[in-house]
């Protein structure tokens, strides 16, 4: 069962007790507990005049975290320049951003968009919710911005006992919305709502369809509809493409990956696969999938994996038996996350073999309501050109990795006000610029210029 039919199944029991109303989200069990479920397993869950304040520094060395390093402690660098810090509007939750031309824009609760000046700290523009803290669910990510255009979510019913979730285009220029798209869930994910050249891929107001917007209009282009799978979007060398698996032990025991025409949405079968896999990422233009190499029910489930790579451009799938858990970033052939014990793992993405791990020093603090629920990193934030995976944990300490060998080239640290502990919500840490790091944690964000240790030093 996957988070949306989880999400559904558990609102279906819950209203069978707790009728829907017009009353406000704070009464919706339903939705309060399917939006504390997804809140907990996300990795990147995210007043007058602005609501801003902001300020920049100088340069200042940044301390470190303490931890064993791979590389010497004199060849890790502590260096680094905090650009600007800035608080996020508060009294409401912040759930996720992304980074633009020039700015960073973020949504939470009460604000379909922020947008903060990468250079500066200094706030753009803003467009509150219609009804702050509304009851919808918490986004795993923000669509993007493109040509002017940021594309977020918001509440369909706000203030209503089951909001529900609209995909909506924001002009940039004149903070209008240029158009709204309803969705059949409230799922806020990276698949939701995906950018292709010619238009943007969401799901439709029915569930198994999807549909291709024209990006200023909103206008439907062509829609795609399918049976007996559930189905994960990704842009794949411009074109929208379709991961698919069996929705039930019921249904044909096949996975596809499909490829919609970006002008006509027909769609063209890459590759089938026999069995029940789950999307993992893509490298390039190769799409990775796995697969259960035990007995397991469903393909996340716990035990041995394949890690299964097709070509989108032949067709040509590989399986190879993978060394453990993988996903996370994708970075020139390297699979990045960091376990609940703070240390970072590589895979190789070419044959699953894992390629290194190291203790990070990043404090990940358990959650007092849960015992087994610890704060979650960041995903990994890759610097191709210094070759460099960097992370940061709630609390503001931040590392970075070499991606070749794992050896610990810089540490740092922001100063984050002291928070309490909110298990399974990650912070959120982007590339700004050249050398440059933008961090994300609760109503906290910063840009820092890191100066790393030289590779092989």
């Amino acid at each position: 069962m996957n988070a949306d039919q989880l999400d559904r199944t558990l609102r279906d029991v819950l209203r069978t007790w707790t009728p829907d109303t017009t009353t406000a989200a704070p009464t919706d069990l339903a939705g309060r507990l399917v939006r504390r479920r997804r809140r907990r397993t996300t990795l990147r869950v995210t007043g007058a005049a602005l609501g801003l304040t902001a300020v920049v520094f100088g340069t200042v060395v940044v301390t470190g975290t303490g931890g064993r390093d791979h590389a010497s402690p004199a060849h890790v660098s502590r260096e680094g320049k905090l650009r600007w810090q800035t608080t996020l509007p508060g009294r409401t939750t912040w759930d996720a951003c992304a980074t633009g031309p020039g700015a960073v824009y973020c949504r939470g609760a009460g604000y379909d968009g922020v947008g903060i000046d990468t250079r500066t700290g200094k706030a753009v523009w803003q467009r509150k919710a219609a009804h702050p803290d509304g009851g919808g669910a918490p986004a795993g990510s923000v669509p993007g911005v493109r040509d002017g255009i940021l594309y977020s979510y918001a509440d369909h019913a706000p203030g209503t006992s089951y909001p529900g979730t609209d995909v909506v285009a924001i002009d940039l220029d004149s903070r209008k919305v240029l158009w709204k798209h309803k969705l059949a869930d409230d799922s806020r994910d990276a698949d939701s709502a995906v950018l292709f050249d010619g238009g943007i891929l969401a799901n439709t107001p029915t569930f198994k369809s999807t549909a291709a917007l024209d990006p200023r209009t909103g206008r439907t282009l062509w829609t795609h509809k399918w049976k007996q799978a559930d189905c994960t979007a990704a842009a794949i060398d411009g074109a929208p493409h379709l991961m698919c698996s069996p929705d039930s032990e019921k249904t044909p025991q096949r996975s596809t990956v499909v490829r919609l025409d970006p002008a006509t949405g027909r769609p063209h079968t890459v590759a089938t696969i026999k069995g029940m896999t789950s999307y993992v990422g893509r490298d390039g233009d190769t799409v990775l999938l796995s697969a259960p190499a035990g007995k397991q029910g469903y393909a996340g489930d716990p035990g041995p994996t394949y890690l299964i790579r097709v070509d989108t451009d032949t067709g040509k799938v590989t399986r190879h038996r993978a060394d453990g858990p993988r996903g996370g970033v994708i970075a020139d052939g390297v699979m990045l996350l960091v376990r609940t014990d703070g240390t970072a793992l590589a895979w190789s993405a070419a044959d699953g073999k894992q390629l290194w791990a190291t203790p990070t020093g990043l404090r990940l603090r358990k959650d007092p309501t849960g015992p087994d629920t610890y704060e979650l990193p960041s995903a990994a934030a890759v610097n191709l050109a210094d070759r460099i995976a960097y992370f940061l944990d709630p609390t503001g300490n931040m590392v970075g990795l070499d991606l070749d060998d794992g050896t610990v080239r810089w540490r740092g640290k922001a100063d984050l006000p002291k928070r309490p502990v909110d298990g399974g919500i990650a912070p959120e840490l982007m590339t700004a610029g050249r050398h440059g790091l933008i961090g994300q944690s609760g109503e906290n964000l910063f840009r820092i210029d890191p100066k790393p240790t030289a590779h092989g030093s």
